[in-house]
Formats: structure tokens, sequence, C-alpha cells
């Protein structure tokens, strides 16, 4: 939950933009700055990243293929027996709820992939935040196709119940809620249309957990689901299994060194499952267990060897975000903000704090340029484009936020 104020509400004006911020800074030798770390792709462009052929197994992307999803057995389990329970006739609808870059895709995807020869599957991403009942009748009636324009939510609900039972699949929940005035009717509606349609069709939703946990406390969300299944960022032994898998299967040995140092140098001696383990941990420090964030870490410390085709790995340097706690509140704020929505634009960062154009454009530059913020994924340059915390960094952040009572 997002706590803006604390109590007293701070001036957004232009002087205290600029109040207190400092620059980034390293408080070890040993610890990664954040405006040093290269994006995915400046990392697969070395001389010495992974071969291309070796390189898909350690994308952050959904996966589909239900060997790799390790760790979420259980709750895979869950929603087989939701949509088991929901064919026997009971009514069911299913909430997948997770940090960002905890694999709330991937689940659903090997679900599906069960599924998809025998079912309808109607599926799409919000996108875009929905901000009052016009917009969700309109949302409606694209994705169900409607031959003209539904005017009320009983021709929507009419709609729904005419069509042949499927499995609709809608990802991108934290688009439903906009915490200002007024910005819980979209919600509302749109879970309306769940609750009067989920007996004859599937309804399977995801929702990052922060907004998620908003839209529980403001609108009592959790009512309009019967089952709703929280992916909890993976445990050390998980993380270290699920790495381990993909190392496996990208049919390269691995050779560890105990520290950045002795790879540079090329000392190699000692007990390799010291090293690994060592190494691990050093990823599951800088990720919190969140997959994606493991992956880029695994990235960024992984060479490649090509005269003995092996993959040199070395634990990563503690990544230390303690300079955002010395950041002017109203730029802690902001990301105070844009982690319980999951996404922000201009525009919606003006109606939060009520601040001019320019005054939100220069939050977010800066912010952007921090490396903290960056467009959202498939967002295009524009005025108004929509904003997301980086998830290399998201659990490092959160906890920075959490321990100055931003968060919680």
């Amino acid at each position: 939950m997002v706590n803006p104020f604390s109590g007293k509400r701070f001036p957004f004006g232009l002087g205290s933009l600029f109040q207190r911020h400092r620059p980034a800074v390293v408080t070890s030798k040993s610890a990664l700055q954040l405006s040093s770390l290269p994006s995915i792709e400046q990392i697969l462009e070395r001389p010495d990243s992974l071969p291309h052929g070796c390189a898909g197994y350690f994308m952050p992307h959904p996966i589909r293929d239900e060997e790799f999803l390790v760790g979420r057995q259980k709750e895979l389990e869950e929603l087989e027996t939701a949509f088991n329970g929901w064919r026997n006739g009971q009514t069911a609808s299913v909430l997948v709820v997770g940090a960002q870059g905890c694999g709330k895709t991937s689940l659903i995807n090997c679900f599906l992939n069960k599924r998809a020869p025998d079912w309808n599957v109607l599926r799409c991403d919000l996108g875009v935040r929905l901000r009052d009942e016009k917009e969700v009748l309109e949302f409606f009636g694209r994705l169900l196709d409607l031959e003209s324009p539904a005017g009320t939510v009983d021709q929507v609900v009419e709609g729904l119940l005419k069509m042949a039972p499927r499995i609709i699949v809608i990802e991108g929940g934290h688009n439903l809620l906009l915490r200002v005035i007024g910005g819980r009717k979209a919600l509302e509606m749109f879970m309306y249309l769940v609750l009067r349609t989920r007996r004859r069709h599937f309804w399977l939703q995801s929702c990052r957990l922060l907004p998620w946990i908003n839209m529980d406390r403001h609108a009592k969300a959790s009512r309009f689901f019967s089952h709703i299944l929280n992916l909890e960022q993976l445990s050390e032994e998980k993380l270290r299994q699920a790495l381990r898998l993909r190392l496996t299967k990208c049919g390269l040995d691995g050779q560890f060194h105990e520290s950045r140092e002795d790879f540079e140098q090329g000392r190699a001696g000692g007990q390799q499952e010291e090293k690994e383990g060592a190494f691990f941990r050093g990823i599951l420090t800088n990720s919190g267990g969140n997959f994606y964030s493991a992956l880029y870490f695994l990235l960024l410390c992984c060479r490649y060897e090509m005269k003995t085709q092996t993959l040199l790995f070395y634990p990563p340097d503690y990544l230390d975000l303690a300079f955002v706690k010395e950041m002017d509140r109203t730029h802690l704020l902001t990301l105070a903000e844009l982690a319980g929505h999951g996404v922000l634009s201009v525009a919606e960062h003006q109606q939060i704090f009520r601040t001019t154009d320019l005054q939100s454009r220069i939050a977010f530059e800066y912010l952007e340029q921090l490396k903290l913020m960056m467009p959202a994924a498939g967002e295009k340059d524009g005025v108004d484009r929509a904003y997301d915390l980086s998830p290399i960094i998201h659990h490092s952040l959160k906890t920075v936020l959490e321990q100055i009572n931003l968060l919680y």
C-alpha cells in the first residue's frame, strides 16, 4: 500500500524537485552502481557474450514449456482445480497475483498449453489504463468484436452470455485502478461483468502485487474472484534449481569463480561447489527471488570462453540503492505511486499530485535518467506514454521504499 503523504502534504513546486537530491554513490568498492548497469541488449552485444543458440535459455521472457516452470507446481495444480470445478458447473474466476517479473504470464502460458486444442481462448493485455465506465464498454466492444458499440453494461453482459463458453484471459490488471477521486469506477464495472458471467466463462486474470493490494483495500476486489493465486518470490533452493535447469539445457559446461577479480585474473582453483553456491547467493541477494532480475544478473556475470566452449561465472557485486533514501521527497513519492499503480503516465502523475505538465515531465525525466524507471513494454515515444519501474531493480527499490515507510 502506498502512503503518499504520511500525514503531511509536500509541495510539488519546481524548487522541491531539486531539493536534497544527490548523485548516486557507491558505499563500498564492491557495490554495483545502478547508472553503470548495461541493458540486456548491451550485454548480448559483448564479444564474450553467450552464443546465439545458448542465449535464448537465459532471456527473461515468459515461457510456455512446463518443464521450466520451477517452483510453481502448487499454483498450477490450484489453477487446474479451479478450471475443473468450473467445467462441473461451479462459478469460477481466478486471479494470478505477484510482483513484476515473477512469472505470472509463464504460469498462464503453461496452463493454456493444455487447453488450446480443446477450448476457445480469448486473451488480451489491457495495455492502457481504463479510467471510466465508457472506456470499459469500449474495451469489451473491441474484445468481443461487437458489431455496434455497447451503450450499457447490460448489453455487454448479454453479449457475453450469448457467446459459447470459453476461457477469457485478461492480463495487466493493474490498469484497472487510478487512485484519484472517482478512479475506481472502471474497476467496479469491469469486475461486475466478471461476476455476472463467470458461470458461463472461465475468467483468468493477472495483476501485479502492489496494485492488487490497493485494489483490494479500496474496492474489496477479492470478492470478485473465487480463487486468488499469490505467486511469491522463489526461494533460494527453487531459484537455484530453475537457473541450474537452464544451464543444463543449454548444453555448455560451466565454471564458477570466487569473485570478479578471480575471474579477471584467471584464478579458477578451489571447490566448484562452494563457488557455485556463492554465485547463486549473490544472484538471490540482488534479485530477491524475482526471476526476471535473476536472469539479468546471471547474464551480467557470465562470459563465454570460445576456446573451451565453457561458460564462466562470477558472483555479482551487491546492488546498492542506498542513494535512493537521500532523494527529494517528491521523487520518492513518485516512485511509491509508480510501484503502487504498476505503471504511470505523465498525465496520471499530474492527476495524483496536482502538478503542472512541466513539473511531472521533469520528475519523470530525472528518474528515467537515474535508471529507476523506464518506458513500459510496448510503449512508443509520445507525449503521454506510460512508465514502469525497472524489473531489474524492482525488489531492491521496493525494499528501500518499505524501509522509509512509503510502501507497506
